[in-house]
């Protein structure tokens, strides 16, 4: 498992990867979360030749991305109503 300065490096990371996401038009958000469930999808099919360690190290960038995404829907949702 991560030690929490680890985790914290990894979301900072995370976070300066990430295009703004307030910036991007609906169908490139889309397209992004799209791109996003695809990559936790092609995890789920390795499950079992992996290891709980190598599932953790897979998942976890993904599991904060798809958060950054789903939150960002969440908002346009709001708005649009």
């Amino acid at each position: 498992m991560e030690s929490l300065d680890e985790r914290l490096d990894r979301i900072e990371r995370e976070a300066e990867d990430m295009p703004q996401l307030d910036k991007l038009s609906d169908q490139a958000l889309r397209l992004l979360l799209s791109q996003h469930i695809q990559d936790i999808c092609s995890i789920g099919n390795k499950l079992s030749n992996i290891t709980f360690d190598e599932i953790v190290k897979l998942a976890q960038s993904k599991h904060g991305t798809l958060g950054m995404l789903l939150r960002e829907c969440e908002i346009r949702g709001r708005t649009t109503g």
